[in-house]
């Protein structure tokens, strides 16, 4: 790609674009759909797949870098998703509306959107991430009490979650998550364009087909990160 963009782990409070307001506000409604697509209709629970093992094309060697208990997903935009919002409309109906890159971005084959499970004990080992023109936003949603002992670490910079607020970050550097207790970490993970791509500009379809093709590429690539 000719676009020259910033490049940063982790981003800056100051820096986040002003949706991670809106989805940090509206995490309880949130939270109460991820428990619905857990306890709820069969037609739910079964949409609940091991990553690297499901319907998405994308993402379909994750399974590669677990060790431990597992790691799941429900895909709510992307290849695999319900055509319906009756599994969680709230959350849909917010992303559409305050995230809509995002949603299309997903919906073209060139992210997701999904709610990450990963269980006690699992470690997901360093990999790392196609592209910067991508960013990916975890809002914490379910995170175990003992915060040091469930990180991620992205460069040289780990980090924990807290329930209701997002963590923004740069998946193209290296990066691993350590979940150490006997508790689950569940987020809403959103692939996003990265903040300083105008919606003009992420409506090219070079881009689109940019991100699409560094995804593939990563199949075969993402597990052997740069020094």
């Amino acid at each position: 790609s000719t676009v020259q963009l910033s490049s940063v782990p982790i981003c800056p409070l100051e820096q986040r674009p002003i949706w991670c307001n809106e989805l940090e506000r509206n995490y309880g409604r949130i939270l109460d759909e991820y428990n619905n697509t857990s306890r709820g209709t069969p037609m739910m629970t079964n949409q609940w797949m091991d990553v690297g093992y499901g319907r998405r094309g994308s993402g379909h060697d994750d399974h590669s870098v677990v060790s431990g208990r597992g790691w799941k997903e429900y895909v709510l935009f992307g290849t695999g998703a319900i055509e319906s919002d009756y599994d969680a409309p709230f959350t849909k109906k917010l992303l559409r509306q305050h995230v809509p890159d995002a949603v299309t971005l997903a919906q073209e084959g060139g992210g997701e959107v999904i709610f990450s499970r990963l269980s006690p004990r699992t470690h997901i080992k360093p990999h790392c991430g196609p592209t910067n023109l991508r960013w990916t936003a975890h809002l914490g949603l379910v995170i175990p009490k003992s915060k040091s002992d469930c990180r991620i670490r992205v460069g040289n910079e780990w980090k924990s979650w807290s329930a209701g607020k997002i963590l923004l970050f740069d998946d193209s550097f290296e990066h691993e998550v350590r979940n150490d207790t006997d508790e689950e970490r569940v987020v809403l993970l959103i692939r996003l364009w990265h903040p300083e791509l105008t919606s003009r500009t992420v409506l090219a379809s070079q881009l689109v087909q940019e991100a699409i093709a560094k995804k593939e590429e990563s199949v075969q690539k993402r597990y052997n990160p740069p020094a």
